[in-house]
């Protein structure tokens, strides 16, 4: 099992980027979910991406948003305006 922190320069997105979520695999109504990176951090041998969903992609009251955790081959960067 690996101890060390993961790290923003193994990947093509940073802390505070704007992605896009491949969420097919993932629990929830939605295949892709849109929001900004929030934390990276490791469990076992995974590494977790934590993104904090934009507004809007979940009806109101739903159980879902907030923040996803996921696997980062699931983070796409999105263009930056």
């Amino acid at each position: 099992m690996r101890t060390t922190a993961p790290s923003f320069e193994e990947y093509d997105f940073d802390l505070g980027d704007h992605v896009r979520v491949d969420w097919a695999d993932g629990d929830g109504p939605l295949d892709e979910v849109v929001g900004t990176v929030s934390a990276i951090s490791r469990s076992g041998d995974d590494v977790i991406v934590s993104v904090e969903t934009d507004d809007g992609q979940y009806p109101e009251h739903s159980i879902y948003g907030g923040t996803h955790d996921c696997a980062p081959e699931w983070v796409e960067p999105l263009e930056q305006s």
